[in-house]
């Protein structure tokens, strides 16, 4: 990433100085005033990523194409501890809460030789293709954790509207893990490992309009920035009978720099006793900066290394969520 494109995100994250919250926790105000809080999460997740190519596909007129395995869709899972007091804690907050976050999304592909066509595949650091394959798979998968603390204001605007102002600082591990094998004459394997660690602070506002007693809907919208590291670690090797292995290599990449984190989401909370709430919600998150693999190609006349890739990234979580408080309501 350049110097300019770091510095130009840096500025618009704190020119705006409002910012993101992903669903971690009860959004806008909690069941309790004052007391412990606690609550669990989960539903379906979609990640907008880019796909990684697996293996390479020549057909009989000897055009080139790419195999790609796209993890976009998954299940999340939550949960929360926090404390509500009528007294600020820190600062101005008044309700502090730690969150954590596990989300998995999966994808595989698989193609068999067509007929007077092969299939390809070249070493992590693009010396050696392999050409003739008679099957082949590849399969990604995507685990992404979040932890954190989210320090929370609520402001009475009138009877029935309340505005929650929360600041977040967090840290966010993902992993992505690729395995392709094309089987032929001999069997050719490659495989990637890339991590992505982005850690900062968001400042979300969490409007809440109560139709009545029992019912309420939750809005969440802002911006925030994070710094990012991507390490990527990338591996061929096949059973070739010829000693030392020809397709036998290792690459290694990383990428860091600053992203943009934006957010907007909505809930329908709904009021099960005094002290417990369960919200309906659906969220998106973008990200401006996450690493993915992208491989050495099948193109016999591009050279290029296997490699750690920046792109952009679309969340969309759609869920439920239990927030029970312990204490007076």
């Amino acid at each position: 990433m350049s110097v300019f494109r770091s510095s130009s995100l840096l500025a618009a994250g704190v020119i705006l100085a409002v910012g993101s919250s992903a669903a971690r926790a009860d959004m806008g105000t909690a069941p309790v005033t004052e007391g412990i809080i606690v609550g669990i999460e989960g539903g379906f997740l979609h990640q907008d990523l880019d796909a990684v190519n697996g293996y390479g596909i020549r057909s009989p007129g000897g055009r080139l194409g790419e195999a790609f395995a796209d993890p976009e869709n998954g299940w999340f899972a939550g949960a929360m501890l926090g404390y509500a007091s009528r007294q600020p804690i820190i600062f101005n907050f008044s309700r502090i809460e730690g969150y954590f976050l596990f989300g998995r999304t999966e994808d595989s592909v698989g193609a068999s030789s067509p007929p007077a066509g092969d299939l390809t595949i070249k070493s992590v650091d693009g010396s050696v293709n392999v050409v003739g394959g008679k099957s082949a798979s590849t399969s990604v998968e995507r685990h992404t954790y979040e932890g954190g603390l989210r320090l929370e204001d609520d402001q009475v605007v009138d009877a029935v509207t309340n505005v929650t102002w929360v600041v977040q600082p967090f840290l966010r591990f993902a992993e992505e893990d690729t395995d392709t094998v094309v089987n032929g004459c001999c069997s050719a394997f490659r495989a990637a490992s890339v991590d992505n660690r982005l850690f900062g602070v968001l400042v979300a506002v969490e409007p809440e309009y109560w139709f009545n007693p029992g019912l309420a809907i939750v809005g969440r919208a802002g911006v925030g920035i994070y710094g990012y590291n991507a390490d990527g670690d990338f591996r061929s090797y096949s059973q070739s009978p010829f000693v030392p292995d020809p397709f036998k290599a290792s690459v290694s990449d990383d990428e860091s720099g600053v992203g943009f984190r934006g957010s907007l989401g909505a809930a329908l909370k709904f009021k099960i006793s005094d002290t417990s709430r369960i919200e309906t919600f659906a969220e998106a998150d973008y990200f401006s900066a996450v690493g993915t693999a992208a491989f050495s190609n099948a193109n016999p006349a591009n050279g290029r290394a296997s490699r750690v890739d920046i792109d952009d990234m679309w969340e969309l979580r759609a869920g439920a969520r239990l927030t029970i408080g312990f204490g007076s309501p």
